[in-house]
């Protein structure tokens, strides 16, 4: 793994996705790739290239407003609607590509960089590069009710809004000819929590992929989901659920797999105690699909 840039600790996993920062306590949302070429000032001049092709969704320039610095989300609808890409701490972004734009696969979009709101050294400059799962369009709403200090620069497409899949293991399957592309990665996720949650309405996540809902159609009594999702909390499939007799909580969870559900210890989506019990992150996550 000599194209991964490790955080100062040196570790080469610090560099991928999980729960491999601060020995294990916290999560990183994609893979840091390493500069190999720079200028006489040691500023990176790799280019970046767009992982497929797509539609630029949003570009921020000023690094500053974001941990990320200068950063790109592109959407890749021909996978899936939601699926996106995102390209961090660039050095620079092109004039051409903006909200709207179609790029193809390999297309240069970006200079690789050292951009953020914090300081990255020189030598660590990175490209940081994540495949997730873009939440839906009422962000803003549930953004507002968090009661955050610091405003939301980015819209729909802050951070915060994609949930990250775990890059190297894509990587590493589109590699093996295990998949062929990163829906068939995901449709093979395997589910660790199931949440039953008993709300009638639609699901932000559902607004922008209805294909996640295994449904045909929503039943005439619908009253609440099924949802179940992976180890770091990505939601996989829901299904919709008629009537809840006899239901006496709005939110129950059932473990799948007891080791994978605690295999990403940072992002634990169980909490502590006797009965099962969705987690703050979990709660979060839920909140956020179901924005009231």
């Amino acid at each position: 793994m000599h194209f991964v840039q490790p955080t100062e600790s040196g570790k080469l996993n610090s560099a991928l996705w999980g729960c491999v920062r601060n020995n294990g306590a916290r999560f990183h949302e994609g893979i840091d790739l390493k500069a190999t070429q720079k200028d006489r000032h040691g500023e990176p001049t790799d280019s970046v290239f767009a992982f497929d092709k797509g539609i630029v969704r949003y570009v921020n320039l000023d690094s500053r407003l974001s941990s990320y610095g200068r950063y790109i989300v592109i959407e890749h609808p021909h996978w899936s609607p939601g699926m996106v890409t995102l390209y961090a701490h660039l050095r620079a972004v092109p004039n051409a590509i903006r909200s709207g734009v179609e790029v193809t696969g390999g297309q240069p979009i970006a200079t690789m960089g050292r951009s953020a709101s914090y300081t990255i050294p020189r030598s660590r400059a990175h490209l940081h590069f994540e495949i997730g799962l873009w939440l839906g369009g009422e962000f803003q709403r549930w953004y507002d009710r968090q009661r955050f200090n610091d405003r939301n620069d980015h819209g729909e497409f802050n951070g915060m809004n994609i949930i990250g899949m775990n890059v190297w293991a894509i990587l590493q399957a589109l590699k093996r000819g295990e998949v062929t592309n990163v829906v068939e990665y995901l449709a093979a996720e395997p589910a660790v929590v199931s949440v039953t949650q008993w709300d009638s309405q639609i699901p932000d996540l559902l607004q922008v992929n209805p294909e996640l809902m295994t449904n045909y159609v929503i039943p005439e009594n619908h009253a609440g989901w099924r949802i179940d999702f992976s180890a770091s909390g990505l939601p996989l499939r829901f299904e919709a659920l008629a009537s809840k007799t006899g239901a006496s909580s709005r939110t129950t969870i059932r473990i799948v797999n007891e080791r994978l559900a605690r295999s990403q210890s940072c992002l634990s989506l169980i909490s502590e105690g006797r009965t099962p019990a969705p987690s703050a992150k979990l709660n979060g996550i839920l909140q956020r699909l179901f924005v009231d």
